[in-house]
């Protein structure tokens, strides 16, 4: 660990990096072990089993595909795992020769994807190995198809492919789908108290001691609504604003402002990926919560009416409802209101 002068609260820069690897990925365990029986056949020698990781920003897509990777194979060969980012590398040209400079492969050089793959091929020498392409949503349908079918021919090789959801997958096409045959993990958003315990684990790890507080820390986990990369970088925001205030210690005032900031920022963002009818439920919840799923229906055709606006049928009304639920637009109790459905509101789930 390096030590700071006096007056830094900060031991540790890196361990404030969402994108640093520390330990153990906290609320994940289930998700690991699923993710793990994947990559146990590759050190066997055995066919490979390759695994689709998918979630919401911030759920710890990309840390538990690199822990895995690392804890798994780590230990069995040297360099079993590359991670490649295809938010920068959109092209199978650009994914091989990105593997290459992590491998560090020499006589690489040439304009050509075929003898890229063969000197990957003669560098690995049929050991194991994974790739794990983050952002694999990212590339055009033709390229991602390109680059995932280009990496099924390593041999003894496996795909741990991260993306927002399953569409990708699901539109791809049906020879390479087929080919590829993933096992499918997926994340959901953290709970305030599982961030709670990432930023309890970076906090000890990284600040002086002293310098932070159990309850601020709860009110960046509760800010962070799911998203346990925002709450590492509010942390880190806050470190750094007390520092350069002066103060020993993190207070509230020194990360209130950047909550407020991002959470009117990703509303908006939300809303303007809304549809028609999803911003008018949405308004609803907003303007009348809480109320209960019935009611909300009533209002809803009674909205598109005075609207001329046409309505959706109810089992699509359903379907939007459960959508806006499932990205935390609103929250819907899992207990029954009576003849009124659900209770919804536009508070929290640790709310209701």
């Amino acid at each position: 660990m390096v030590m700071k002068s006096e007056g830094y609260l900060i031991e540790d820069g890196n361990l404030l990096s969402p994108e640093t690897v520390a330990g153990e990925p906290i609320g994940r365990h289930a998700k690991m072990e699923r993710l793990r029986t994947c990559l146990v056949p590759v050190l066997r020698g055995q066919p490979p089993l390759n695994a689709w990781l998918c979630g919401p920003p911030g759920s710890g897509k990309t840390l538990l595909a690199r822990w895995v990777v690392e804890s798994t194979c780590g230990g069995a060969t040297s360099r079993i795992g590359v991670y490649v980012n295809c938010w920068q590398h959109r092209s199978l040209y650009s994914v091989l020769q990105a593997v290459i400079d992590e491998l560090k492969i020499l006589g690489a050089a040439a304009q050509d994807t075929n003898v890229k793959m063969d000197r990957i091929r003669q560098a690995l020498r049929g050991r194991p190995f994974v790739v794990i392409l983050d952002e694999i949503d990212r590339p055009m349908p033709a390229q991602r198809e390109e680059i995932i079918y280009g990496l099924l021919g390593l041999p003894k090789g496996a795909l741990a492919c991260i993306a927002k959801g399953t569409q990708a997958l699901a539109t791809m096409d049906e020879g390479v789908r087929s080919r590829l045959s993933p096992v499918v993990v997926e994340l959901t958003a953290y709970s305030t108290k599982e961030i709670e315990a990432i930023l309890t684990d970076r906090a000890r790890r990284a600040l002086v001691p002293g310098s932070w507080s159990p309850a601020v820390l709860r009110r960046i986990a509760a800010g962070a609504a799911g998203d346990a990369r925002l709450a590492i970088q509010l942390l880190r925001q806050g470190a750094t604003a007390a520092e350069e205030a002066g103060s020993s210690r993190i207070d509230w005032r020194f990360v209130e402002q950047r909550i407020r900031q991002y959470q009117a920022l990703h509303e908006e963002s939300r809303l303007s990926g809304l549809s028609e009818h999803e911003r008018i439920i949405w308004e609803l919840v907003r303007q009348h919560t809480p109320l209960g799923t019935a009611e909300l229906a009533r209002r809803y055709v009674d909205h598109c009416q005075r609207h001329r606006i046409q309505p959706m049928a109810r089992r699509t009304f359903t379907k939007y409802l459960s959508r806006l639920a499932a990205t935390r637009m609103v929250a819907v109790s899992q207990q029954p209101l009576n003849a009124g459905g659900r209770v919804v509101c536009t508070q929290g789930p640790e709310k209701l």
